[in-house]
């Protein structure tokens, strides 16, 4: 991602931190009490892990969804009191000293590897760290809930740049230690943790970093609350202080290129043959969908659209679709189209999900081809903002690993 050099701008900052991590002597088997980023779990899912042990991540994170027989109160307060009961105990444990986290994870097949700090905050008309997609003001809402609640930030969002490599020495020299985490998930993915607190090295980090510009690539929502918590103290007149930086996982592109994947929509209350055609798009006639499952799209501005039974295939006439996100137009050109609100959209990261929330909800799977890093970046460095859950970077980075209180940076 290339740096602008025609405007001053503020350097891109990653700092270090005393990072809160699980004690496996506590604990046991660290992938245990991990889990997937939030917006990506679904109900079972979110059971499996509850199962899987006492002490499970979503349990902080998730406390909306957590069946919970401790009376009074809300459930974020019941959360930061749960956090505040491990940290007593040592289910939890800071680091003595500040650090910047080198971060490995994947799998045979894909395999990422950045680092992990607290990353100096900013609006995005400075042009630091760029968004690429509209949020949902109450996930905002109950992110900022979570956080406020636990005073920490125990998700990090993931950030990606163009840094040609430069700190891959760095990386590479801490790789060569043994990690401080080394754990395989149920899903089969690794994930290894190194802690750098070499006033040299986290110097080098500093400099190496500060030209650059970051994408969010996967935590638009938990950025937003970032900023708002941040903003919201300083109205109140209060410094900041840690909630002027948010935890983040900075990968340089150029070295582990992640991949963009798409978040398909469900359209509730809405039967196939309710969708009619509109001007400049073609729709093809119902097929019935295969015994393998529906097809999905194969280029930009086609969407195919089912209800798990048959298929129609709506087709956006050129130049428009080479131009334009699916995203964009489903949500600017067909949903007005066909009458329909964005409360009646659901977003999905998997084709099964989108088919069972659509048979659930009386309506339609939208299936979208995914955009590419290229066009996410020109719509980032362009200062355009796509629909909300428009893109889907990966692989994901796990969750639990290491998180950041603010009681432990005051």
């Amino acid at each position: 991602m290339a740096t602008q050099q025609n405007t001053p701008r503020a350097p891109l900052r990653l700092r270090p931190f005393r990072g809160m991590r699980y004690d496996s002597a506590v604990v046991g088997d660290i992938a245990a009490v991990t889990s997937p980023p939030y917006d990506v779990m679904d109900r079972p899912m979110i059971d499996t892990l509850l199962q899987q042990h006492s002490r499970n991540i979503v349990r902080l994170i998730l406390p909306r969804m957590v069946n919970d027989p401790v009376t009074g109160g809300n459930p974020y307060d019941r959360a930061a009191k749960r956090l505040e009961r491990w940290r007593k105990k040592g289910v939890l444990a800071t680091d003595a000293e500040p650090a910047l986290y080198v971060y490995e994870y994947g799998s045979a097949d894909h395999a990422v590897c950045g680092v992990v700090g607290a990353v100096e905050l900013h609006h995005a008309l400075e042009q630091v760290i760029l968004p690429h997609e509209d949020v949902i003001a109450g996930i905002v809402a109950d992110r900022l809930a979570m956080m406020t609640a636990s005073h920490a930030n125990l998700e990090p969002i993931l950030l990606v740049y163009d840094g040609d490599g430069g700190t891959a020495p760095l990386i590479d020299a801490a790789r060569a230690r043994p990690p401080l985490v080394d754990i395989t998930c149920l899903d089969g993915t690794y994930h290894r943790l190194w802690s750098v607190t070499s006033a040299a090295d986290l110097q080098s980090f500093e400099e190496l970093l500060a030209p650059h510009q970051a994408l969010i690539a996967d935590g638009h929502h938990r950025y937003a609350t970032y900023l708002k918590l941040r903003d919201r103290l300083s109205r109140e007149g209060l410094t900041p202080g840690p909630a002027g930086r948010g935890l983040a996982l900075l990968v340089d592109q150029s070295r582990c290129p992640l991949a963009v994947s798409a978040i398909h929509r469900s359209l509730s209350e809405f039967p196939l043959e309710s969708v009619r055609e509109p001007s400049g798009f073609e729709l093809s006639g119902a097929e019935p969908v295969a015994a393998g499952g529906p097809r999905v799209p194969t280029r930009n501005g086609e969407l195919v659209l089912t209800d798990g039974a048959s298929t129609r295939v709506l087709r956006a006439a050129p130049p428009r679709s080479m131009a334009t996100t699916d995203a964009e137009l489903l949500h600017e050109v067909l949903l007005p189209a066909w009458g329909l609100t964005d409360d009646r959209v659901g977003y999905h990261h998997t084709i099964d999900q989108t088919l069972r929330s659509a048979h659930q909800d009386g309506g339609i799977a939208v299936l979208l081809h995914p955009t590419t890093v290229a066009e996410v970046m020109k719509v980032a460095r362009a200062g355009r903002i796509l629909p909300r859950k428009s893109t889907s970077f990966g692989p994901k980075p796990r969750m639990g690993l290491v998180m950041r209180s603010f009681s432990d940076e005051a």
